[in-house]
């Protein structure tokens, strides 16, 4: 498949087994939110898998949308009509239900407008918000000042206390481009159906048909306790394993490459290992690992024979190119 790029935005590269053209967007900053773990890289991928679907999905659904840019990037490159958020943090619901609301000029302000220091960023970490406008800048400002963008209650201030060390309290903030994003994120509210706060079964239930197109990106298998205010569990991870067999909608799962997650996934027909890195940052070191991805798109693709019958994949830095990974078997 030959990747172009959408409009204003570029693109390049191949993925195995299409002939088919798809759009991608590949901006860096197609999310206001840096993410433990985001999947924008994930783009061109998924924009294959959806384009191997009889018909454009009416709906991209993501129920652990965190930084949301795999949703964003794909309506905006036109595949989906609509997509609906969810997410069980109530800091990050609320900014996305700002963003694509009447608020998201009034949040824009506030980011344009905002003071960046040490003792700001302790205020806002001990703030109660008492509105969803007041969440959503919470969010946004604690997730663009912290270290690697957590929300957890032991993220600190990039910089340090002293703001001595690596990258400064203010150095992930621009204000201007961040307030410019979330105005035209907002001219998009039209187009998005649903932000939710709450358990992915609630949404699945609201929103699980033929025309929708599920992406489900759980939280990490090792140390998401340090980077997530909610995590899962053993019991969460089985749970979720059985649940996205019973979805109407087509869906692809992605985790972070655990060998746990090998072993509840790999005996699956539509699992991948994905070599795409990313790095995140707990405490003083950094973690860098590949994906696992699991499709009902992917099973039917291998049994029809338009999918390598290889398991491992790697997309090379700055290209949309998948091809096996040597050795593969």
């Amino acid at each position: 498949m030959t990747i172009i790029p959408a409009a204003g935005q570029s693109g390049g590269g191949d993925v195995p087994a299409s002939g088919r053209k798809v759009l991608w967007t590949t901006r860096s900053d197609v999310t206001p939110l840096r993410y433990p773990g985001g999947k924008r890289k994930l783009g061109p991928l998924l924009a294959d898998l959806i384009s191997r679907l009889p018909s454009r999905p009416r709906l991209l659904a993501e129920p652990f949308a965190g930084g949301a840019a795999v949703a964003i990037s794909l309506l905006e490159a036109g595949h989906a009509e609509e997509i609906a958020l969810n997410d069980i943090d109530e800091l990050v619901a609320a900014f996305w239900s700002t963003v694509f609301s009447k608020d998201a000029a009034v949040l824009a302000d506030m980011v344009e407008h905002a003071t960046i220091s040490v003792a700001e960023w302790y205020r806002m970490k001990q703030l109660r918000p008492s509105s969803a406008l007041e969440a959503a800048f919470k969010c946004l400002y604690l997730n663009r000042t912290s270290f690697s963008g957590s929300l957890h209650k032991e993220a600190g201030p990039m910089g340090g206390r002293s703001q001595s060390k690596g990258d400064l309290i203010g150095s992930r903030f621009n204000r201007t481009k961040l307030a410019s994003r979330i105005l035209e994120l907002g001219k998009l509210q039209n187009k998005v159906r649903d932000v939710s706060c709450g358990q992915y079964g609630d949404m699945v239930a609201r929103h699980d048909g033929r025309d929708t197109f599920w992406y489900l990106d759980p939280p990490f298998f090792a140390k998401a306790d340090r980077l997530y205010r909610h995590h899962f569990d053993d019991e969460a991870h089985h749970g979720l394993a059985s649940a996205v067999q019973g979805l109407e909608g087509s869906w692809v799962l992605s985790y972070d490459d655990h060998p746990d997650a090998r072993k509840l996934y790999s005996d699956h027909p539509g699992f991948a290992r994905i070599g795409l890195q990313y790095t995140a940052s707990v405490g003083e070191s950094r973690h860098q690992k590949g994906e696992i991805l699991v499709s009902d798109i992917i099973a039917a693709e291998r049994e029809a024979g338009r999918w390598p019958e290889e398991r491992d994949f790697a997309i090379p830095r700055r290209s949309a190119r998948a091809v096996p990974a040597r050795g593969a078997a």
